[in-house]
């Protein structure tokens, strides 16, 4: 499966920020949303009255940006009931039957269960599945990352992401690792680690073969995530970081403590 040759960053699009650069065109967001050629839609997040909406009012205002759409369950950082989890494939529906849907719906690994039937949903409307796999202890060994691909590979996902929990300032070792070995397996692959020392992650995946990290627009939504307009200046000077101390240097230069 070729990989996508584009380096996407991605912003989490919440009720506030939506409503923000709905009501003012000049409203500070309206930067951070430019920053990203890539929007995460955390349906979780909203009324789900609004969700068959949500991707025609976030093209609307960033047309740009390709969409990731997430109804992450509570387990794995998201506000949906655990409980609640087998009815997401009717809600999965209603998103992709709207006038506008995700080029990419996101699914848990926990949740594979599911991913035929949403495979099947998503294919004719052309969208994409990328499967997630979150851990907020440490980060997983090389047995259980194996794992973690060969069960993508299995069922054919279109891309992977997995955050993990950095503990010390050497274990995103692992990810790189992992990241350099198996990111030709997927059009969308996103590997780094949350937590202090998880933050230079975040950037230097990239040099080892991802092409998908997250940023935050406004407020974090996770344990070391770092600003867009942060992220999108690293990015532009990306060929200047030639190693881990250089890309933590850069980002220290901009960090708010």
């Amino acid at each position: 499966m070729p990989k996508l040759s584009e380096t996407f960053l991605a912003g989490l699009v919440s009720p506030a920020i939506l409503k923000a650069i709905e009501q003012d065109s000049l409203s500070p967001v309206f930067l951070d949303l430019q920053a990203c050629n890539a929007l995460e839609i955390r349906y979780d997040f909203f009324e789900q009255a609004e969700w068959e909406s949500l991707s025609a009012r976030v093209r609307r205002v960033a047309p740009q940006a390709m969409q990731i759409g997430t109804i992450r369950l509570k387990r794995d950082g998201g506000k949906f009931p655990d409980a609640k989890a087998v009815a997401r494939p009717e809600l999965w529906e209603k998103i992709l039957e709207a006038d506008e849907a995700p080029e990419w719906l996101d699914l848990e690994r926990d949740c594979l269960a599911q991913f035929a039937d949403l495979k099947a949903m998503a294919k004719p409307r052309g969208t994409k599945i990328l499967v997630s796999e979150h851990n907020f202890i440490r980060i997983p060994n090389d047995m259980v990352l194996k794992t973690l691909v060969d069960d993508l590979r299995r069922v054919k996902a279109d891309g992977l992401k997995i955050a993990a929990m950095s503990n010390s300032e050497d274990d995103c070792d692992r990810l790189y690792k992992f990241t350099k070995k198996n990111n030709k397996y997927f059009d969308l692959f996103a590997a780094f680690a949350m937590g202090d020392t998880g933050r230079t992650s975040r950037l230097w995946s990239l040099k080892e073969g991802a092409n998908l990290t997250y940023g935050a627009i406004e407020a974090a939504e996770a344990p070391g995530q770092i600003d867009v307009m942060t992220m999108k200046k690293a990015l532009d000077n990306f060929e200047n970081l030639f190693s881990k101390s250089d890309t933590l240097a850069f980002l220290d230069k901009f960090r708010q403590f």
